[in-house]
């Protein structure tokens, strides 16, 4: 038999799944915002500056 330490704390099960699930529709937010911004010109005119430049190698 488990002692009553050994025994998971319910409540402490509970409340942890909690603050799992809300971390996780936090960041699946965050990381939706992120997806739908435009990318900058400036990023692009780099990204685009380093394909001709590996293209002539």
């Amino acid at each position: 038999m488990m002692s009553d330490e050994a025994k998971p704390d319910v409540e402490t099960e509970r409340s942890r799944k909690v603050r799992q699930r809300r971390l996780g529709d936090q960041l699946r937010r965050i990381y939706e915002d992120v997806t739908t911004e435009p990318v900058p010109d400036e990023f692009l005119n780099l990204l685009e500056q380093a394909d001709q430049s590996s293209n002539k190698k």
